[in-house]
């Protein structure tokens, strides 16, 4: 395939004069306008760390099997925890409540009801 050359076009009358810019007292803090502004707009932009941490977090947790996920919520409900998680998420509220709604959730986890829960979703799945 052959390329052709396109013309080049200046806007300058006398392209062979090049005289320079003078030089401005105001260029160094014109840079570090910008400089600024740039750097602010990409931390603007740029994930938090905290945000970085949890997904770091999230991919080196083992993923779940679909019965594992219904038996964790159905255990999250059992413990009340749902009634409260709205509010939390929402208002910031952590009331003593919810606090033992989320203790209750963790011990159901970490009992063999969670396990049992898990049996029986595979059994209503079918597998």
């Amino acid at each position: 395939m052959e390329t052709i050359p396109m013309p080049y076009f200046t806007l300058n009358s006398s392209p062979s004069i090049k005289t320079p810019l003078p030089a401005s007292p105001a260029a160094p803090v014109r840079l570090r306008a910008t400089v600024a502004a740039a750097l602010a707009l990409a931390s603007a932009f740029a994930m938090p760390a905290q945000a970085q941490e949890r997904t770091a977090t999230q991919q080196q947790q083992p993923t779940l099997s679909r019965a594992e996920v219904i038996a964790d919520l159905a255990l999250w409900r059992r413990a009340g925890a749902d009634r409260y998680e709205g509010l939390s998420r929402s208002y910031g509220l952590e009331t003593k409540a919810y606090d033992a709604a989320q203790q209750e959730y963790l011990r159901l986890r970490q009992s063999e009801a969670f396990p049992a829960e898990v049996r029986k979703q595979q059994a209503a799945d079918g597998q």
